[in-house]
């Protein structure tokens, strides 16, 4: 059946924050020779939902200067982890479309 919603939501907000890791690096002419995350969801409620993430970000340079100011700059511009802990709404809205295969009525 594929990914769930907790994987997808640990997984973009992982995803993205190592593609803003490699581009802030890039800005700065520093080459990364690792990245790992480890993004853990906390989950409640039912409807399950998820109230909090922790992601803990291993980074070494291939030159061995310290990634803090790097992890730092990636973490203000982290599109998805800023947008989540900002609350953004969201709305599900149900499509005008109808089925190709149905004709429309006259």
């Amino acid at each position: 059946m594929g990914f769930n919603g907790a994987e997808m939501l640990a997984l973009a907000i992982g995803g993205c924050f190592c593609n803003d890791l490699r581009y802030v690096a890039h800005s700065h002419a520093v080459e990364i020779a690792e990245i790992d995350v480890q993004v853990t969801l906390f989950l409640e409620g039912d409807p399950i939902i998820a109230t909090s993430a922790e992601m803990v970000v291993t980074c070494f340079t291939k030159d061995g200067i310290d990634a803090v100011n790097i992890i730092e700059e990636a973490k203000l511009s982290c599109m998805v982890s800023n947008s989540i802990a900002k609350g953004v709404p969201v709305s599900i809205l149900l499509s005008d479309l109808r089925p190709r295969d149905k004709p429309l009525p006259r």
